[in-house]
């Protein structure tokens, strides 16, 4: 006899049928990431290193070897989720490489890449999302903020992920599409310096996805929603400044601070030369130059839902309305600082891409990788065109003077007093900080307020060059360039660089 507790297939309490799986991506963003990481690797075998990527891996050598080091030092003047998840993987053995720096741009650009990927291949089949996210990788606007070395790439997949999350504000949202909003906004805080002109180029634009009801009844709750924790972000970084410095606003008063972009250094960009002399510049060439480097954009209305062109609308306005107020702020050195994030609106339309559009959708990016190009030609700062120059063929070192010393210290293994804000990339020529004396140690401190505790050898910067304008110890000791201190000779004199030691 049949058990009693079996149930007759006609009386099953539920259906059983699955929805069909998603595709991970896992091969595509292990793809993209070894495709990036040669394409870096490239860069530094042809003497290619950004300044900030060198500023970057220094701090990561001083947290690695230097004694006595505070976390604290590293201050407050740029955002620091780049430095802290670049340790966390250069404690990855064999990873504490000069390619550590990059390694966190290049894994958010595959993470961006991966996440295009699984859209397209809902939609489209996975052959033809390959071939999609082959283009885009070409793109260079991609391909500048994940392999330039200057911390953009994971802004540039924050900002994609909080684009995303307008996508799910139109209707009757659930609320945790708001807290998704909310939580981008403030996580691009502290991931990129460019958060606070991107947050404000967005509000006046989130009405265009704002569910309409509740713009109507409580327009500043939603507004408070969406920007409390970014304020909030702010006010910490204000409290954080006051507490470890007596200045709250000291990560925007620095001139040199990475929140000021190229402020200091303003008189010598043309990009903001122009701005200054003509502020209706900047808006009218960032808006030619999106459209010229991003056709795909002509698409907007031939999407699979309706809603997605309002997304695809205001993660566009957001990025020239933001690259107008820095440049009007003399933050930006170059249009290429915004402009790369139009790759932003373009994957935003890719993914919702009608299966028709695929062939024009294929060579409008083919075409918008070749305008893109020509714009950077013509517009890229100095920096940006050994970046290009170095992907197919060696470059000059950006700092011939330091690499040289660095390479002099790594032979002269003595305690060595050196300003690191001045001379990070003489320690990224040595290869560590062991043995150097630093500003935040005591006895760097010591040495300045009486030179009889001086260390053995003392390294100092010509007061006339960039680097002697920052140096501490120039600052403190005016005449050590030209004469040295007693009972010190010199050992080292080549470029904008000297070395005193203590005669034996």
């Amino acid at each position: 006899m049949a058990s009693a507790s079996t149930w007759p297939k006609s009386a099953a309490p539920h259906s059983t049928t699955e929805t069909p799986r998603r595709p991970h991506g896992v091969a595509v963003f292990v793809s993209t990431a070894a495709l990036l990481a040669l394409l870096c690797q490239r860069l530094l075998a042809h003497g290619y290193m950004s300044d900030d990527a060198m500023a970057q891996y220094a701090k990561l050598l001083l947290l690695r070897d230097a004694a006595g080091f505070r976390t604290e030092y590293l201050g407050f003047l740029y955002a620091q989720a780049s430095l802290y998840l670049g340790l966390l993987i250069g404690g990855v053995p064999g990873l504490s490489t000069p390619l550590l720096p990059y390694l966190v741009d290049v894994l958010a650009g595959a993470a961006m890449v991966t996440l295009l990927w699984r859209d397209l291949a809902a939609c489209l089949g996975r052959a033809w999302a390959w071939g999609l996210c082959a283009a885009l990788v070409l793109q260079p606007f991609f391909l500048w903020p994940t392999l330039s070395g200057n911390n953009q790439g994971l802004g540039l997949l924050v900002f994609y992920l909080t684009c995303r999350a307008l996508r799910h504000l139109r209707g009757d949202p659930e609320a945790f599409a708001y807290l998704r909003l909310a939580l981008c906004l403030c996580l691009l805080f502290f991931v990129d310096e460019r958060a606070c002109f991107l947050a404000v180029a967005m509000a006046p634009w989130l009405g265009l996805i704002a569910p309409q009801g509740m713009l109507r009844r409580a327009p500043l709750s939603f507004y408070l929603v969406c920007y409390l924790p970014f304020l909030f972000a702010v006010a910490t970084w204000m409290y954080l400044n006051y507490l470890f410095f007596g200045d709250a606003l000291l990560f925007v008063r620095d001139q040199h601070s990475a929140f000021r972009g190229s402020y200091a250094q303003a008189a010598l960009q043309p990009w903001l030369q122009q701005a200054m002399a003509r502020p209706w510049w900047p808006p009218l060439y960032l808006v030619l130059a999106g459209l010229v480097t991003t056709p795909l954009l002509l698409l907007v209305r031939r999407t699979r839902l309706s809603s997605t062109w309002r997304c695809v609308l205001v993660a566009t306005v957001t990025v020239i309305g933001a690259g107008t107020l820095a440049a009007w702020a003399r933050f930006s050195a170059q249009p290429l600082d915004f402009l790369a994030l139009m790759v932003v609106p373009a994957a935003l339309l890719l993914g919702d891409l009608r299966r028709e559009l695929r062939w024009p959708a294929l060579a409008l990016l083919l075409l918008g990788a070749v305008a893109s190009g020509w714009v950077i030609a013509q517009t890229a700062a100095s920096t940006t065109r050994d970046w290009a120059a170095a992907l197919y063929a060696p470059v000059a070192p950006r700092h011939p003077d330091e690499a040289r010393l660095g390479a002099w210290l790594a032979e002269a293994r003595l305690p060595t007093l050196l300003d690191d804000r001045a001379g990070y990339a003489v320690i990224v020529a040595r290869g560590d900080a062991q043995g150097l004396i630093l500003p935040f140690d005591p006895r760097f401190k010591r040495a300045l307020d009486d030179p009889r505790q001086m260390p053995a050898q003392v390294v100092v910067a010509d007061p006339a060059s960039q680097a002697g304008v920052l140096d501490s110890v120039n600052r403190r000791l005016p005449q050590l360039w030209r004469q040295g201190l007693p009972g010190y000779s010199l050992v080292y004199q080549q470029g904008s660089y000297r070395v005193w030691r203590r005669a034996p």
